[in-house]
């Protein structure tokens, strides 16, 4: 048996630049957590070819797991990913109402783009393969590959919150989406609220169906947390040694809470102003969707907000907000989490939030401040939780994070390493692989 795994976003990509042919890794999401599976299964990955220079290595073997690149043209790529994936689906499974756009036509390309995909693994797997499919750009693939013939077994995991059935009844197309995703063998969520918001949609929509529940699980994805604990971190010199660093990374996304968070700490500066010149916030923000006008009003509000902040607050000898906005690479990203004494993580709504566990597998005396609605906030108890659309609240939970003791800190720190040591990403596979014995 080998596993055929099946991603929107691949775990690198191909860019030309100046004449020369650059592989850029993808860093963070789902990516990143898949990639040592598949090394280990050396098995098959299908994805999208979004790099530029990936049609030159659409069908590639490099040595640890082969990898079949699907392309679209624009209008495809358009209409499947930025006005369907990310203008409904995202929006609307993270309960920002007013953000949700519906489009026909995009939906059209949605199916299209899903039955591409789905040609691709009847033409790719043999009949022993898992087919393991995952997140929402996906929903519609398992209905095409039944319709197709297939008959393997079919796993899919959902990385993101999955809403109540009330506000699931807004998608015009909510049938066909739980509809497809009941016909897999397994179906995962991170927690046990969108696995049970799952089901009460299917049964909202469509009925109650007995066997569905069965073939249901909750797995939190695990990280590869013997990477993150034990690696020699190159840290070099840390900045700013007679302070704490406050620290974030997010992508570019209304759903992180990056302007909220920003306007947090101007609450925690003016309510806490015996620790003004006492700490250093460094937001690191890394690029998404560019050239997409609504991000680029975002990103021109958050700036606009980390400006003023640090034009009324700081000084010649210090400034409150030190904000980067770049791409970063992993063995970077992981110095500055073993600088931050408190990782400051509070996004609106997550599916889960990867880089919060990478944070505590990195960290040797760090505090972690987690919104209670990132999904791993259910599972790292360990963790200051604080309530992202309320200043004074994370604020309050900031100074909590600087006048902790060591000893509290280090206790709290031990919880959730054991935690995330015990529930790895090893385990994930092997909880999910594990349930097709059943199914």
């Amino acid at each position: 048996m080998s596993v055929i795994m099946v991603t929107s976003r691949g775990p690198y990509s191909y860019e030309k630049k100046n004449n020369r042919i650059i592989k850029q890794e993808n860093v963070g999401g789902v990516a990143t957590g898949l990639k040592k599976i598949i090394e280990r299964d050396r098995g098959t990955w299908i994805c999208w070819g979004d790099g530029n220079a990936d049609h030159l290595y659409q069908d590639e073997n490099n040595g640890l797991y082969r990898i079949k690149r699907i392309l679209l043209n624009p209008r495809e790529k358009k209409g499947f990913y930025d006005d369907y994936s990310n203008s409904t689906l995202w929006p609307l499974f993270h309960y920002f109402r007013e953000k949700i756009e519906h489009d026909s036509i995009a939906y059209g390309y949605y199916r299209h783009v899903n039955r591409k995909f789905a040609e691709v693994i009847k033409d790719t797997a043999s009949s022993e393969d898992v087919i393991w499919v995952h997140d929402y750009q996906l929903s519609l693939v398992p209905k095409y590959l039944r319709d197709m013939g297939v008959k393997n077994k079919l796993l899919f995991t959902w990385h993101i919150p999955w809403v109540s059935s009330e506000f699931y009844t807004i998608l015009p197309e909510r049938e066909d989406i739980v509809k497809s995703i009941s016909m897999c063998n397994s179906i995962t969520f991170h927690t046990q609220k969108y696995r049970t918001n799952f089901r009460h949609s299917y049964e909202r929509v469509v009925g109650y169906d007995k066997e569905l529940e069965r073939r249901t699980f909750t797995f939190p994805l695990g990280i590869d947390y013997q990477s993150f604990s034990h690696e020699q971190i190159e840290s070099g010199k840390r900045p700013f040694e007679d302070k704490k660093i406050i620290f974030s990374i997010d992508r570019l996304d209304y759903t992180k809470g990056l302007v909220e968070r920003v306007n947090a700490i101007e609450m925690f500066i003016k309510k806490y102003p015996e620790f003004k010149e006492k700490f250093v916030y460094l937001m690191m923000v890394t690029p998404s969707r560019i050239g997409v006008e609504e991000y680029e009003k975002l990103k021109e509000k958050l700036e606009m907000n980390v400006g003023r902040i640090n034009g009324l607050y700081g000084n010649l000898n210090w400034v409150p907000i030190v904000y980067m906005y770049r791409k970063i690479n992993s063995d970077i990203l992981k110095t500055y989490y073993s600088w931050g004494d408190i990782a400051l993580i509070t996004p609106m709504k997550d599916g889960l939030n990867l880089v919060s566990m990478e944070y505590v597998a990195v960290s040797k005396k760090g505090v972690l401040i987690l919104s209670e609605f990132a999904g791993i906030s259910e599972y790292l108890r360990g963790a200051i939780k604080t309530n992202p659309n309320s200043d004074d609240d994370v604020s309050e939970k900031i100074a909590m994070a600087m006048r902790m003791p060591d000893s509290e800190i280090l206790r709290r720190l031990r919880s959730m390493k054991d935690f995330l040591r015990k529930h790895d990403d090893r385990w994930w596979a092997n909880r999910i692989l594990g349930t097709l014995v059943k199914n």
